[in-house]
């Protein structure tokens, strides 16, 4: 049987997914938001989540916001890179077919 995780284990995941983050390890990301999400909704629905303060799930909302934020950031980022490389790509190939003629 799984027990539901505490309110420190969801913020020890998000720790973790800024670390993750910050190495570029943006796959990794993707899959711990996804285990955050489904232990953050088996919390809500067991007692800890119950009980839980307003004023804690405020954070941890807060601080999940602002790493999706990130997470889009850096999204946005490797899709600048990406266009660039493949304008240059393009760019190199329409010179050598220039060159080489």
């Amino acid at each position: 049987m799984n027990t539901a995780p505490a309110l420190a284990d969801l913020f020890a995941q998000l720790d973790g997914m800024r670390r993750a983050l910050h190495a570029g390890e943006l796959d990794d990301v993707e899959r711990l938001l996804d285990r955050h999400d489904h232990d953050v909704r088996a919390f809500l629905h067991a007692d800890g989540g119950k009980t839980a303060g307003y004023d804690a799930l405020a954070v941890l909302l807060r601080e999940q916001l602002e790493l999706q934020k990130r997470m889009q950031d850096a999204r946005e980022q490797a899709r600048v890179r990406m266009h660039a490389t493949q304008r240059a790509d393009r760019a190199a190939r329409a010179y050598l077919s220039v060159v080489e003629g």
